[in-house]
């Protein structure tokens, strides 16, 4: 058997998420540290590099949440397209066998729905959970003797309130429903605000105060870098 090679860890180079994470906590040490006594031309330019890093971790952080929301619920959001789109054209087939009146309004308020059905499962936000429509059937319903439901029968059933939004959001064109499906999540939202204002709280930090945890040699090399020449 051959021997196991450990896989190789990222470097932290200059540029890269591992560097940026690095110089924005050696930024943050510095301002707790040597705050009072830092030019105010320095401080400026390091609260804009602090800024600029944050923004960048920030990016990276929610890209990953994106991609792992996407993959999470793909199979449910394509079976419930697939589903819909059925429902859709056994729809448009009965509409161009009718005649009757009555009977054609209801089947076009039933394309309708299904119609946006569709758009829900693809535009559905992709960093919420996605809630599905088209629930499971129980053991009771799949008992003997039990009535089967109708495929149509899932189209009348209540619908969550963003399927308002989405059906809102294709009356005015796919630019919406893209904005819907893009559109950052309550939990998402929290977090950028209570991210806000933490250079100013750095800021207030009496000089020479320190936080849990290493990073002396963190701080060494921010020093060393002649930030406070004019």
């Amino acid at each position: 058997m051959g021997i196991k090679r450990k896989p190789k860890r990222q470097k932290v180079t200059d540029g890269n998420m591992g560097w940026i994470k690095k110089r924005a906590r050696a930024i943050e040490r510095l301002f707790e540290h040597d705050n009072a006594k830092m030019p105010a031309h320095v401080r400026g330019d390091l609260e804009r590099e602090l800024a600029a890093h944050k923004q960048r971790i920030a990016e990276d952080r929610q890209r990953k949440h994106r991609s792992k929301m996407i993959g999470k619920y793909h199979m449910v959001r394509f079976f419930e397209r697939k589903k819909a789109t059925r429902r859709a054209k056994q729809i448009k087939k009965q509409l161009a066998e009718t005649t009757d009146p009555e009977e054609k309004a209801r089947l076009e308020s039933d394309l309708h729905i299904a119609e946006v059905d569709i758009d829900y499962a693809i535009y559905y936000p992709f960093l919420e959970r996605y809630i599905s429509l088209y629930a499971a059937p129980g053991k009771e319903e799949k008992g003997e003797g039990k009535e089967q439901k109708s495929p149509i029968d899932d189209l009348h059933t209540p619908r969550p309130p963003i399927w308002s939004v989405i059906e809102k959001a294709r009356e005015e064109g796919k630019a919406a429903l893209e904005k819907v499906q893009n559109r950052q999540s309550e939990a998402d939202e929290e977090v950028k605000k209570g991210k806000k204002g933490s250079i100013e709280k750095q800021k207030r930090l009496p000089s020479g105060k320190k936080t849990s945890g290493g990073g002396d040699d963190e701080e060494d090399e921010i020093k060393n870098e002649d930030f406070f020449e004019e």
